[in-house]
């Protein structure tokens, strides 16, 4: 049975003005189907159904459009023999987000109007934010559609949380053996710490004029190394905005992260030691550096949290992926298209199309899997390279 492994939890996480998940923006109309329509190619030719509701062609049509412009791509691009295939995985989608709504109604699920509410806030951000109005219209919804919508994505959240996340706390035992099979890519690199000083020169400059800002920054570095405060004179003279009033403190940063000849000033200063005046192509600074860390291995300790939340979600990936195979096995949905599968497993929406032409779209994935678990890049810090 082939449908897009949509993670399920994510579409019901991630409500966006801009970029709707498929299944959430997929509908099923209720009227102006005929059932006396024979023609699979006609718009109110119905695909598939099931007590209530119905799924029409010019609705999957819809569907699968929305799904090859969001990816820039074409029917000519995916190509006649495949096309059968991505519209057989979006009519999945399409059913299975009908499934999943008829089940959540059927639940009685606690605190749906609360979580709503608060669903709203969040998405209108802070009060009176001019944003919010300007987003909605541009996304060519109303408001009644936006409270729909995040009404659904409740409910499906809430379901999932009650009949398919089962034990997804990742054990100790687990994380450690994550961390064991991974540990080379916990690797970190060597980082520091540092604060500057910066005189901006334009590239057109004149010699006169790149004289005149080496003055200035050579008098502000006699003020330092006269036992000034460093962060003072940053404050007063410096020209680079984003640090000047942090006392110039550029917060860590590794090999490569900035401009050409910073780093090699950088990396090669002693702790605490003011640099001599140096040109880069943002014109003349010194530095100082505060905290060096040498490369080494991030801890388990540290890696724990990463690990775990990776652990989590893939575990709740596995059992949503099996909820919904079930559900769309067992729920006695009529279909009045021929479903095509693909021959082979296939690429993920949005994963690279290894092999494919250059232009083609990535095809839906044939069957629910889980993805292998690759350790993280090492924690970045919250402070900003420099500029």
């Amino acid at each position: 049975m082939a449908y897009f492994p949509v993670r399920l939890s994510r579409f019901a996480s991630s409500l966006h003005f801009l970029a709707l998940p498929a299944l959430l923006v997929a509908g099923a109309f209720l009227a102006g189907c005929h059932p006396a329509v024979k023609d699979p190619n006609d718009p109110k030719f119905i695909v598939a159904e099931k007590g209530t509701w119905q799924i029409t062609r010019g609705e999957l049509d819809t569907e699968v459009a929305n799904f090859l412009k969001a990816r820039q791509a074409t029917p000519e691009m995916v190509g006649k023999s495949k096309m059968p295939v991505v519209e057989t995985a979006m009519l999945r989608n399409m059913v299975l987000k009908q499934l999943l709504l008829e089940k959540a109604e059927a639940a009685q699920l606690k605190d749906v109007d609360k979580e709503e509410a608060a669903e709203l806030d969040r998405l209108k951000g802070p009060a009176g934010n001019p944003d919010f109005d300007k987003q909605l219209k541009d996304s060519g919804m109303t408001m009644d559609d936006l409270k729909k919508k995040i009404h659904e994505k409740v409910l499906i959240t809430k379901l999932l949380e009650a009949e398919a996340f089962k034990n997804v706390e990742p054990t100790d035992q687990e994380i450690n053996d994550i961390y064991l099979k991974n540990k080379d890519s916990f690797n970190t690199p060597a980082k520091v710490r540092a604060s500057r000083i910066l005189i901006h020169v334009d590239e057109k400059a004149t010699p006169e004029e790149k004289a005149a800002k080496k003055k200035l920054a050579d008098k502000a570095h006699d003020r330092v190394m006269h036992n000034e405060e460093f962060g003072k004179v940053a404050s007063d003279v410096s020209e680079d905005q984003s640090s000047k009033t942090k006392g110039g403190d550029l917060g860590y940063f590794q090999q490569g992260e900035n401009e050409p000849g910073f780093d090699d000033v950088a990396f090669k200063s002693k702790l605490n030691a003011v640099s001599p005046v140096f040109l880069t192509p943002l014109g003349y600074q010194f530095i100082k550096v505060t905290e060096i860390q040498p490369a080494g291995v991030l801890p388990v300790a540290d890696a724990r949290g990463y690990i775990s939340s990776k652990l989590r979600e893939m575990k709740m990936q596995e059992q949503e992926q099996a909820y919904a195979k079930k559900l769309l096995e067992t729920s006695g949905v009529t279909y009045h298209l021929t479903l095509v599968e693909p021959p082979t497993q296939m690429t993920p929406p949005g994963a690279p199309n290894n092999g494919a032409p250059n232009g083609t779209p990535p095809e839906p994935q044939a069957s629910a899997s889980t993805p292998p678990m690759t350790a993280p890049a090492p924690p970045a810090t919250n402070s900003q390279p420099p500029k």
